[in-house]
């Protein structure tokens, strides 16, 4: 039988909502060592995802302070050296200022040949798991690629 997103999928998603500041963000995406959170909206249904990439675009664009600056590299890698990193900036964005919105999602039930497709016909590197349009995982490319050469990511 097929393997399916149920197989493969990172369960135990971190979650914000749309009010969620981009500092606050920039903390999650370190702590967890993660590099996007889905976006709900007060009802709880999914509304976007934003990713690393989407926070460093839109900080890029406005004007950080020196010690975002500096920082910038551990930001990227999600592995910062030190626990007491300064990455605050000012700003009033939050997640649904720079949130793709309506993102790709799949069921737990989607085989993993589809999977793949789906993510190369939108050109993108993460898939929302819904069941019951709850938010129960998420697979990136790099969860197929683990799968494709039958190495256990969890070591």
């Amino acid at each position: 039988m097929s393997k399916t997103a149920r197989d493969i999928m990172t369960r135990n998603v971190i979650i914000v909502d749309e009010n969620t500041a981009i500092n606050d963000l920039i903390e999650i995406f370190l702590e967890h060592k993660i590099s996007c959170v889905p976006v709900v909206n007060k009802e709880k249904k999914l509304v976007g995802i934003v990713t690393k990439t989407d926070v460093l675009s839109h900080l890029l664009d406005i004007d950080l302070d020196v010690s975002l600056k500096v920082h910038l590299k551990d930001i990227v890698e999600s592995i910062p050296e030190h626990g007491d990193i300064d990455i605050s900036t000012e700003t009033d964005l939050n997640a649904v200022n720079i949130m793709t919105p309506n993102p790709i999602t799949a069921s737990e039930n989607t085989s993993i040949e589809s999977l793949a497709k789906i993510m190369i016909d939108h050109n993108i590197h993460r898939l929302i798991i819904e069941k019951d349009s709850a938010i129960v995982g998420i697979i990136s490319t790099l969860d197929i690629l683990y799968h494709v050469a039958g190495v256990n990511k969890n070591g």
